[in-house]
């Protein structure tokens, strides 16, 4: 599957099958400033593609172990909680 990420901006790395994942979404509903890429719950699934763009934007390793992820120019917020928190502190 090809993922039209443009690389800038902020993207929020989700898995299938992720309760956190989808509660997260459903909390960016109606932000378009923020693109949703929405990965395998199986690494074994992901394509060459997904693995790359997971390590280009630093969150390969800890894909493999917890998610969601927000990426935003950079900078990493990681899990549900935090994810909320920080978008509730946007206003």
């Amino acid at each position: 599957m090809k993922h039209e990420v443009d690389g800038t901006g902020m993207i929020l790395f989700s898995l299938e099958q992720c309760i956190k994942c989808q509660q997260t979404k459903d909390l960016l509903d109606n932000r378009s400033d923020i693109q949703i890429l929405t990965l395998p719950h199986e690494f074994s699934e992901w394509t060459e593609e997904d693995i790359e763009l997971a390590k280009q934007h630093e969150v390969f390793e800890e894909l493999q172990r917890t998610a969601p992820i927000l990426w935003k120019n950079g900078d990493k917020i990681v899990g549900y909680l935090r994810i909320r928190k920080w978008l509730q502190d946007q206003g």
